[in-house]
Formats: structure tokens, sequence, C-alpha cells
């Protein structure tokens, strides 16, 4: 069973669905659903994930916005945080670039071995996986 904590940051609810049955099948167990930077900003306030899976195009506040204000109240610095976007344009990567929890910029949708390369960045162990 794997602890570590994760957020997904999306106002698309099949792509969030997705995400998490990805993560389901490689044993994450603690994960938690937000729909855009305001709830995850907020979730913040009293919670530290170790990964974030970020979308980029939001309502009331976007990706980038979501980054900002965290940076700016040096909340969670230890989280790690990826871009989960469908934006495949070099504006929003070097945007992302910008900000040091960002680790990793992929675009949907979330696969098993998406995840695993990014665990492998962080030096994460791998999951055991289930079939989806």
């Amino acid at each position: 069973m794997n602890n570590t904590s994760v957020l997904l940051v999306d106002d698309d609810d099949i792509a969030n669905f997705i995400s998490e049955k990805v993560l389901r099948s490689l044993d994450f167990q603690n994960i938690n659903t937000v729909n855009n930077g305001k709830q995850a900003y907020e979730y913040l306030q009293g919670n530290c994930p170790i990964l974030v899976f970020l979308d980029i195009n939001m309502p009331i506040l976007d990706g980038f916005s979501f980054l900002k204000q965290t940076a700016e109240k040096d909340l969670c610095q230890k989280m790690h945080v990826i871009m989960l976007t469908s934006s495949n344009r070099k504006k929003d990567r070097d945007q992302a670039n910008e900000f040091g929890t960002v680790i990793d910029y992929i675009e949907k949708p979330l696969t098993q071995e998406k995840v695993r390369q990014v665990l492998d960045k962080i030096k994460i162990p791998q999951p055991t996986v289930r079939s989806l």
C-alpha cells in the first residue's frame, strides 16, 4: 500500500476519474480531488500532499495562479507539482518551469508509465501494479 498523499486538481471530472483510477491501480490510497486552484489552495491550508497533479486551465483560479499564491505564502515547500494538462504550448511549459515546486509537465491522460517516470524523478519507490 502506497501512503504517498496525492492531490488531483482539475475541473474535468472525467480526467480526475481516469487519473484516480490510474493512481489506485498503482496502489496509491491517499488521493484527494478538487476542481480548481482556489479549492486546492484552501486544501493546502491544512494538508501538504507529496504529489499534486495540476491542470492549467480551470475556472475561479487557474493552475499558474495557484502556483503563484502557494509560492507567495510559502505553502507546502516539499510538495512536488506535476502539471497534468492538455496544453502542449511551449509558453505554458516555460511558465511552469519558473516554479520551483514543478517537477514535470505531462499531457493528459495520466498513465501508469507517466506516474512511474514522475516517481523515478523524486525517488519514491515504485508501487505494485494492479490491473485497471
